[in-house]
């Protein structure tokens, strides 16, 4: 049976939400005008509605670091990247939900986090073991309600209406709120890296789609799909914020949609280690 093709209008809302797991490629197909209205809100003084109080580890790390954060998905692409990751020992890297199925993984994350509530069981008591990694130096589980993981801290996450192409890109403010959704965990973590101090984020591993895995490049998929359009549409937004507010940001995916639709600027990440750029 052919499947009907769905067509998104420019400018306007997709009707099917996250049931649509990608849009089909058309260079006619603008990005939407973003709202502005973060700041001075209700919504936003609210915190969201957070009834939690907000632990009090973000306050402790709150920039306390400077410098570059490398942020890892977990695309295939990353498999072309292999041969430079040895050289992120020693630098600050977040790595995000089942990356430790990939054994080609050289160093331990400074940072590892699950930006999705379905991997933590008995209401936040467990996680699944696949997204679970031991040997990161913390792990941060980052939903809208708090986890008792040993082991793990919790990071409040905003409900997945409050989204960074419509309410901004958090971590620069001086107060902690609940982080809006990026519609892609590796983006949802960079407002936890830009709160910590780093003011250069480096993307890696951000193909930017529901098909194929850094450890299975053929055949694996994503557990969550997205909508890829409302994901590139977070990251322009993001970049739009980190600019404003005097922070850099690179995509080292080779191929990757984010920079072939022009959405984040382009560099080899070969380039960026040896600091040429």
């Amino acid at each position: 049976m052919n499947t009907p093709e769905i067509i998104f209008h420019p400018g306007r809302p997709s009707p099917f939400g996250s049931r649509i797991t990608a849009a089909e490629y058309d260079p006619t197909m603008g990005i939407r005008p973003h709202s502005s209205w973060l700041y001075g809100t209700e919504e936003y003084k609210d915190n969201w509605g957070m009834q939690y109080p907000t632990p009090p580890w973000l306050a402790d790390v709150h920039n306390k670091y400077s410098g570059t954060a490398f942020i890892l998905g977990t695309g295939p692409s990353l498999v072309k990247q292999v041969h430079l990751l040895p050289q992120l020992i020693g630098k600050y890297t977040f790595t995000c939900n089942r990356m430790k199925l990939w054994g080609e993984v050289p160093f331990a994350p400074f940072v590892h986090c699950v930006t999705e509530p379905q991997p933590f069981l008995e209401w936040g008591l467990s996680i699944v073991p696949v997204y679970d990694h031991p040997k990161a130096q913390n792990r941060v589980g980052c939903i809208w309600t708090p986890i008792k993981v040993p082991g793990w801290l919790w990071c409040p996450k905003a409900p997945e209406t409050i989204q960074i192409r419509w309410q901004g890109f958090m971590g620069f403010q001086e107060e902690f709120r609940a982080l809006p959704t990026g519609w892609a965990s590796p983006l949802t973590i960079a407002q936890l890296a830009v709160w910590m101090g780093f003011r250069t984020l480096v993307f890696a591993g951000v193909d930017t789609t529901n098909e194929g895995q850094a450890w299975d490049v053929q055949k694996a998929r994503a557990v969550f799909p997205r909508n890829i359009r409302s994901i590139l549409e977070c990251f322009d937004r993001a970049r739009m914020d980190i600019q404003r507010n005097g922070g850099t940001v690179w995509d080292c995916t080779p191929g990757g949609r984010l920079n072939q639709e022009g959405v984040l600027p382009y560099a080899d990440l070969a380039e960026v280690l040896d600091g040429t750029v």
